[in-house]
């Protein structure tokens, strides 16, 4: 009788055991995932910009396609909001990232999301390019009859026995614009090669000699402005090198391009700032010098680099 007690008693705890088994089982069980979700937005806009965001691209981890999906939308830290498109109204200068979220209505598969960011720039001085040292009620400027107003005053400083530009040349008849984007022209200037370089300047006002860039002076710091893209900021602060802007020359980090037929590429930004000087080599009629600051390095260098391969910033002189 005992032994026939503890048979039941094994066999009850068999099936409890297996029953609890197939319930952990049954809890850890995971459902499969959506993927791909995307939507299309540049990288730079303009204060007053409207777009209207569509989703695409979604594909579930089993090949299978569903009827629907349900799309829901935030900007930054807000609530999401559902709705299958999304109108983004960009009213102020920033950086915002917009957030994309696909799931099953039927809860079958686990969310997907995506975020883009999307940084609005007002080109006008002091808007978004903060910190270079110049007061547009005070400073001197010249306006180029060739831009847009509002984005061709070139304020200026009397170094040596020249005027210099004290932000970079934006002409938009000829080089690039950061990112393919022309709004980035003011405030960031924009990338020419050399033989654009040479013609770009307004009336009255040429590209500078290597021997004239040499007069501002070595000195990374006294030429360097403590300059911020709306909250970024451009240069990053290394303890060697002290940005003083004793020049007023108010110089940032706008990087350089490697022009091509088809996609240029924008390098270095926020590391490097490179000018072009109208010195050519004397060794390679088909190399020209520039001038170049290193973030890290209070030192200013000179370098040769061919003349079409390259496309760099530029400031006036006259």
């Amino acid at each position: 009788m005992k032994t026939r007690l503890f048979t039941y008693i094994a066999l009850s705890l068999a099936v409890l055991t297996a029953l609890s088994c197939k319930k952990d089982d049954n809890s850890t069980t995971t459902k499969p995932y959506l993927y791909g979700v995307n939507f299309d937005l540049p990288t730079f806009a303009r204060p007053g910009d409207i777009f209207e965001l569509s989703p695409y691209g979604v594909y579930t981890e089993d090949g299978k396609e569903l009827e629907k999906y349900v799309y829901k939308w935030k900007v930054d830290d807000d609530t999401y909001q559902e709705m299958d498109t999304y109108t983004l109204v960009l009213s102020e200068v920033g950086n915002y990232v917009v957030y994309c979220q696909a799931s099953d209505p039927d809860a079958n598969y686990y969310a997907v999301s995506t975020s883009k960011v999307i940084i609005v720039i007002d080109p006008e001085l002091g808007k978004t390019l903060k910190g270079t040292g110049i007061d547009p009620e005070k400073d001197p400027f010249i306006e180029d009859a060739r831009g847009l107003k509002g984005e061709s005053e070139y304020y200026y400083i009397h170094n040596g026995e020249l005027d210099w530009f004290r932000n970079n040349l934006a002409w938009t008849g000829d080089g690039l614009s950061y990112e393919n984007a022309d709004v980035t022209s003011f405030p960031l200037g924009r990338y020419y090669t050399w033989d654009e370089a040479m013609t770009a300047c307004p009336e009255g006002w040429r590209l500078p000699t290597l021997a004239e860039w040499e007069t501002l002076g070595a000195e990374a710091g006294a030429l360097m402005c403590n300059a911020y893209l709306n909250s970024q900021q451009m240069w990053e602060y290394w303890p060697d090198v002290v940005k003083t802007n004793e020049t007023k020359m108010s110089i940032i980090p706008s990087g350089y391009a490697l022009p091509a037929l088809t996609s240029p590429q924008y390098l270095n930004i926020y590391n490097y700032a490179a000018f072009w000087t109208a010195t050519e080599s004397a060794d390679d009629p088909r190399q020209a010098a520039f001038r170049y600051i290193y973030v890290q390095e209070n030192e200013v260098r000179t370098s040769y680099a061919d003349k079409a391969s390259l496309a760099l910033s530029v400031r006036c002189v006259r």
